[in-house]
Formats: C-alpha cells, sequence, structure tokens
C-alpha cells in the first residue's frame, strides 16, 4: 500500500519559516520592536523561502519596508497597529473575522464547533493557546502557529536521521521509511495535511481574499498575499485538499 510522502528536512524548514512569519503578523498587532525587526531583516524577503512562495507579495512589503527605513517610522507603526484594529477586531466594521468558526457555522458564531476541533487538534501535538478562554483556539494566527510547532517536529525528527537518508541527492520528497524519526516526520506531516485539509483551506482563501479588500494599507495586503501563498504551496506539497466548503458568495466582500 503507498503511503504519503514525506518532505525533505530543508522544504519542511522553509514551510516552519513561513508559517511563523505570518503568524506572527496575524496573532497579535505588531510591536515596534517586530518591525524594527522586519525593517532590519527585510532583504529575506527577496530570498528563499519567500523569493519561491510568494515572490510578488514579498517584494511589495519589501519595498514597504524600504521607504519606512528611508522616511521614519513612527506614522508607519501608527498605521499598521490601525488597520490591525479594523481588521481583527472591528469586525463589525471590517468583516473580517480572524476567527474559523464565524465561516463555518450558519449565525457565523464565535466558539462553535470548529473551534473545539482546532482545540483537539492542538492538544493531541501539545499545543494550548495563551490565556485560553480569552481568544477562541481558531484564530487564524494560533492555527499558522500551530501550523509552525508541527513542521518543527516533523524537521526535527528529520534531522535526527541519517543525513543521507535524510536528504536522498535530487529528490525533494521520499517515502515514509522504517525508522522511528521517520515515522514520527510522517506522524507530523500527516497531521498537517489534515489540518489544511479540514480547517485552513477551508475557509482561508476566503478570508484572506477579504483581508486584502479591506486593508487600509499595502502592509496588510502583503501579508495577506503572503499568507495565503503559503498555504496554498504547503498544501500542493502535501497533497492537502479541502474536506469541506462555505457558501463563499455569502462571505465574499466586493473589491
Amino acid at each position: 500500500m503507498e503511503t504519503e510522502p514525506i518532505l525533505a528536512h530543508a522544504t519542511v524548514q522553509a514551510y516552519r519559516v513561513l508559517c511563523e512569519f505570518c503568524s506572527a503578523l496575524l496573532v497579535e498587532s505588531p510591536s515596534e520592536e517586530l518591525i524594527d525587526q522586519l525593517i532590519d531583516q527585510r532583504s529575506l524577503l527577496l530570498e528563499e523561502p519567500f523569493a519561491s512562495v510568494a515572490p510578488d507579495a514579498s517584494s511589495a512589503l519589501y519595498g514597504v519596508l524600504e521607504r519606512v527605513d528611508a522616511q521614519g517610522k513612527d506614522d508607519f507603526v501608527t498605521e499598521v497597529k490601525r488597520d490591525y484594529t479594523y481588521l481583527f477586531y472591528m469586525v463589525g466594521a471590517s468583516r473580517t473575522s480572524p476567527f474559523e468558526s464565524v465561516y463555518r457555522t450558519d449565525d457565523r458564531t464565535m466558539f462553535g464547533p470548529t473551534t473545539l476541533q482546532v482545540r483537539e487538534s492542538y492538544h493531541a501535538w501539545g499545543v494550548e493557546v495563551p490565556q485560553l478562554g480569552n481568544k477562541p483556539d481558531d484564530h487564524i494566527g494560533y492555527e499558522f502557529a500551530f501550523l509552525t510547532h508541527v513542521l518543527g517536529c516533523a524537521a526535527d525528527a528529520l534531522a535526527a536521521e541519517d543525513d543521507g537518508a535524510a536528504d536522498e541527492v535530487g529528490r525533494d520528497v521520499r517515502a515514509v521509511g522504517e525508522t522511528d524519526a521517520e515515522k514520527e516526520a510522517f506522524r507530523a506531516s500527516d497531521a498537517v495535511r489534515s489540518f489544511l485539509s479540514d480547517h485552513l483551506l477551508v475557509f482561508a482563501p476566503t478570508y484572506f481574499a477579504n483581508m486584502k479588500t479591506r486593508a487600509h494599507e499595502p502592509f496588510y495586503r502583503a501579508v495577506a498575499d503572503i499568507s495565503l501563498s503559503t498555504l496554498l504551496s504547503l498544501a500542493q506539497a502535501l497533497g492537502a485538499k479541502p474536506t469541506d466548503e462555505i457558501d463563499e458568495a455569502a462571505y465574499r466582500l466586493a473589491e
């Protein structure tokens, strides 16, 4: 019987970096320290994995940060924080709720059934959201953080393998082996694939399209594009497909 593939160690690490980047900018309003870090390290946006997965959006974000570095960041920090508040908290006005359950329930409720399903997925990997109960587990930023964690587990398992077995020459994907480390890497890869299929791929394309439409600043328009490109690229690499669908017409906002 054929098994699903395991991505090579370098590929898993690349997607982990992308998911961590997206989570940091989605889970909470970026601090001035984080913005300073983005400005100082903006050249990384022109390198891998950003250059392959989301070249246009990454280049656009690089341009934004380049201009900020030249012109000063004070107004920029205020504008980004204001845009985050509008997109993630003023959802009655922006209509860009970051919670999966809003898109997966008929009455668009928070803390719906998918919230508990997501929590169960987290717990299976020892993950618990900060201040449990204050913010639903199915916040888009937390879901990216979960992918980051499980991809990190897969990367650690692959790193434990012999270099020759873990990095077969000329191959990006290989079949699961018999060692404990490879079995753990397969378990982690399967968890990522399932989580994408059961959750993020169902609602995130509509969510990020709306976020891009409603964002006032080019910063969060670029973040939306990078985030969606990351999900779609990872899904393609793992063979993940949505297991459910939402009424996109009911949720998609006009541009």
